[in-house]
């Protein structure tokens, strides 16, 4: 259990680090772009990703996932695994290119044709890439598979601002993200190269199937309940709309998604090896957790916080409109964030099926909730994610704790203090906010002084008052 422990750790700190570093000079080119482009250009973008990233979810029909689970893996099943994606790829491929004028004929617009045509050149492009990635998983060789993600995203992000400064629009970001898949695919198959041909013989396979089945519904239910208030939104309230509530949920959750593909990455083969040892799974799942509150409520009761001040000095004031729903949706991404550590953790202790009875739930809840909340605009969809996904994290709770072998009571004794500390950090940010404005301060200082103040407050409450708690996380990190 010490060597897993260090694979974990040795796991984190590369892809975390890979990810820091990329995010210093994407998130700079990201601000340039989102200057350059228009709220419609984001807004054609959404549309097209609905459909284009709910297929990528499913493209190779769970088999990564089940290789990483695999209790052992032989040539004959990754050739099968590799006959399945090569099957499902292609279909997608063909669908999307085919049902492109569909997509653009329900959104009533007409250049969703050609962006959907050629986004859909993402499937055969990624076909090479599952088996790689998942080896890479399986050996937790995260040293590896975060340099090529490094290269990927910076690769993708100057082509992104290139384009988007020679004034190509909405088409920077739709070759911005094929360079990204592109590079990243061949970074993989150059560090885990996998030479065979596939093979269509699906004789004792039904396992492995069976697993994967489980793991592409669970991404299918969490795309629908996730990106229903997209489909909505574009939906009832038009692309310009769509624009402004797209942008501000990247920016809210940008760093959970960065995160989430972290813990993804780790958790499920880390738990794998864990199937037979739920004592060891539950203390994991705990720490696991106090780590991620202790980061997640801060930062993004943070961002919550300085919601205003973000927008109007990094994307000016055609970006105003998507202040309200910054500063609403940064307030669930917390318990957001501790939700994408929970799936991993049930997967792998080989319990998918409990993944996919709380999906079910999401997805009656939540696409009701933001077709309730369109009557009040931008509003009620940013309070629709607030009140229903509150409620819908502690059903999850109830039926996946107890397969990993924890206590609600014990769970939630995690979440406290840190929710507690955000919030004093988001008062103290607040009472600055108005004592500068008053003074008639520059919204550059303020917003300075506002991140300068909501670090002090939480540090110094967690050193004043949760010092054991301290030095354990700090203990955790450094392994």
């Amino acid at each position: 259990m010490a060597e897993l422990k260090q694979k974990v750790l040795s796991g984190l700190r590369w892809s975390v680090g890979a990810r820091a570093a990329s995010q210093l000079a994407t998130w700079a080119s990201t601000i340039i772009v989102m200057r350059l482009l228009q709220p419609s250009d984001y807004g054609l973008m959404a549309m097209a990703a609905f459909f284009i990233a709910l297929c990528m979810l499913v493209n190779e029909l769970g088999m990564g996932a089940a290789v990483v689970q695999a209790k052992e893996v032989t040539d004959t099943l990754l050739r099968q695994v590799f006959g399945v994606v090569l099957i499902g790829n292609g279909t997608f491929f063909v669908i999307l290119t085919a049902g492109s004028p569909l997509i653009a004929r329900f959104f009533d617009e007409p250049r969703l044709v050609a962006i959907v045509s050629v986004l859909a050149l993402q499937f055969p492009i990624a076909a090479f890439s599952v088996i790689p990635s998942a080896t890479l998983n399986r050996k937790m060789n995260f040293r590896g598979r975060s340099i090529a993600e490094l290269i990927a995203m910076l690769s993708g992000a100057i082509v992104t601002l290139i384009m988007a400064w020679t004034g190509f629009g909405v088409w920077s970001l739709v070759v911005g993200s094929l360079v990204t898949l592109a590079v990243r695919t061949v970074g993989f198959c150059y560090i885990e190269p996998f030479c065979k041909r596939p093979s269509f013989n699906f004789a004792n396979f039904a396992d492995r199937a069976k697993f994967g089945g489980y793991i592409t519904v669970t991404r299918l239910l969490w795309y629908f309940y996730s990106q229903a208030d997209v489909f909505i939104v574009g939906k009832l309230l038009g692309k310009t709309i769509l624009g402004y509530y797209s942008v501000a949920m990247h920016v809210a959750s940008l760093p959970m998604q960065k995160v989430g593909g972290i813990l993804q990455q780790v958790a499920l083969p880390a738990y794998s090896q864990l199937q037979d040892n739920k004592e060891l799974a539950s203390s994991y799942v705990l720490k696991a957790s106090r780590v991620l509150s202790f980061f997640a409520f801060p930062i993004f009761f943070g961002i919550s916080s300085v919601a205003n001040e973000i927008i109007t000095v990094a994307l000016g004031e055609k970006w105003l409109p998507a202040i309200l729903p910054l500063q609403l949706l940064s307030l669930i991404i917390p318990l957001r964030t501790i939700q994408i550590s929970i799936g991993p953790a049930v997967n792998g202790m080989g319990r998918p099926d409990v993944n996919v009875r709380n999906l079910i739930a999401a997805c009656i809840l939540m696409p009701v909730s933001f077709f309730i909340g369109t009557y009040w605009g931008l509003l009620g969809v940013s309070l629709a994610w607030i009140i229903a996904f509150s409620l819908w994290f502690l059903f999850m709770l109830t039926g996946s704790l107890p397969v990993l072998g924890v206590t609600m009571g014990r769970f939630l004794k995690t979440l406290w203090l840190p929710f507690m500390y955000s919030s004093i950090m988001y008062g103290a940010v607040y009472l600055i906010k108005l004592l500068l404005t008053r003074a008639g301060t520059d919204i550059i200082v303020t917003l300075i002084a506002m991140v300068v103040t909501g670090a002090v407050v939480f540090a110094g409450s967690m050193l004043l008052f949760s010092r054991p708690t301290c030095r354990q996380i700090w203990g955790m990190l450094r392994g």
